[in-house]
C-alpha cells in the first residue's frame, strides 16, 4: 500500500511530466513576451515558470515542513502577483534549474510525510472552504500546476504550436 504523499508524489509527478513537455513545445517562442488576447495580457512563459516555482516551494515545501529554497526573488510571483516581470530575476535557464530543484526538493519531502501528518494544519495557515489541512496545500499545489499547465498549452495554441 502506498502512503498519500507517495500517491500525491506520483500525481505531482505525471502533472510536472505534461508542463515540462508544454514548455518543451514553447521553447522558441520569448519566454519573457505577453500576448494580449481580447484586450487581456496573459502571463508569460517566464512568469509561470517562476510562480509555479513559487507555488511549490510554498504550498509543498514551506506549508508542509520541507526544506524551502531560499530565492527571496520569487517573491515577486506570489499569489495575487500582477503579472510583470521582476527587474533583478535569473534567465529562463537558472529559473527552470530552480523549478527542477523545487520539484524534486518536494517530490523527496511528500516520500517522507506519513499519512496522519495529512490531517494536521499546514505551516502557513493558508486553506480553502476552511480546510488548512497539509493535504489540501499538497492536493492544491497539484491541481494549481495544472491549472497553470492548461495556460502553457494555450500559448502554444496561440502560438501556433502544434500540441494535441
Amino acid at each position: 500500500t502506498m502512503s498519500q504523499g507517495a500517491i500525491f508524489a506520483n500525481m505531482h509527478s505525471k502533472v510536472r511530466d505534461l508542463t515540462r513537455w508544454y514548455l518543451s513545445l514553447l521553447k522558441t517562442v520569448d519566454p519573457y513576451s505577453q500576448v494580449d488576447v481580447n484586450g487581456i495580457r496573459l502571463n508569460s512563459i517566464y512568469w509561470l515558470v517562476a510562480h509555479l516555482t513559487w507555488a511549490e516551494n510554498m504550498l509543498i515545501l514551506k506549508a508542509t515542513g520541507g526544506n524551502p529554497v531560499d530565492a527571496p526573488w520569487l517573491e515577486h510571483y506570489r499569489l495575487g502577483g500582477d503579472g510583470t516581470l521582476h527587474t533583478h530575476n535569473p534567465d529562463l535557464k537558472a529559473a527552470l534549474k530552480l523549478l527542477k530543484e523545487v520539484h524534486e526538493l518536494s517530490q523527496a519531502h511528500l516520500l517522507t510525510l506519513p499519512d496522519e501528518k495529512m490531517e494536521q494544519n499546514n505551516l502557513i495557515g493558508f486553506g480553502f472552504g476552511g480546510d488548512n489541512t497539509n493535504r489540501m496545500m499538497i492536493q492544491h499545489c497539484i491541481r494549481h500546476e495544472a491549472m497553470h499547465t492548461g495556460h502553457l498549452s494555450w500559448l502554444c495554441k496561440i502560438h501556433r504550436i502544434e500540441s494535441v
